[in-house]
């Protein structure tokens, strides 16, 4: 039994076990309560999980959101299909993904049918902006929820000063800063000895 189902099974034995339910609510909230998709969602994510649900500690939602970002697909689909797994089985993946993407497919199909025709309409322009706004603020406070977490000693902010100087000062596509700034982090941040990788 690994760390993921001793936690699962403590949460159970202290409080009511994670139905399907629940878990198709939470991240059906995660799917309605998010503007702006992708890293902007993480912060959404990280109050439904780790603060409210306590389904997840702050290094097992980091960790879980770098491998989320890495796999192609959407950020929070991956999560959810991560979460639904560990928590449900293969039910619970498919519940958790279906639960994720059935708000914004909902929205899309009223969006396409009534809404399209009002976007150039002066309050409707001025929503968008200032959701537009919102979404910069949720990346922001995702940014510096990552950063405080990983940008601790001199390795990661290396790391991390690579990643942006391929993004921003060469203009790489995002892929290359990824591979890049993965063998960089392999270099740099690899245990000293393999005995660091084994559990106390």
């Amino acid at each position: 039994m690994n760390r993921y189902d001793d936690q699962h099974n403590n949460r159970e034995q202290k409080g009511r076990p994670v139905t399907d339910l629940i878990l198709f609510w939470t991240f059906f909230r995660i799917g309605s309560l998010t503007l702006g998709g992708g890293l902007a969602m993480a912060t959404v994510m990280r109050h439904e999980l780790v603060l409210k649900r306590q389904w997840l500690t702050d290094e097992d939602f980091m960790a879980e959101m770098s491998l989320a970002t890495l796999v192609p697909g959407a950020i929070a689909v991956n999560v959810a299909y991560l979460q639904g797994r560990r928590l449900r089985g293969k039910a619970g993946a498919a519940t958790a993904v279906f639960a994720t993407v059935l708000p914004a497919f909902g929205l899309i199909l009223l969006i396409a049918n009534v809404a399209l025709l009002y976007f150039n309409h002066l309050w409707v322009a001025a929503f968008l902006r200032g959701c537009a706004i919102a979404v910069g603020g949720q990346l922001a406070f995702a940014g510096f929820i990552f950063g405080r977490r990983y940008l601790r000693n001199w390795q990661n902010a290396v790391v991390c000063a690579v990643g942006l100087a391929i993004v921003a000062g060469l203009q790489w596509h995002p892929v290359a800063a990824v591979l890049a700034t993965g063998g960089l982090g392999y270099l740099l941040c690899k245990p000293s000895q393999p005995s660091d990788l084994l559990p106390e």
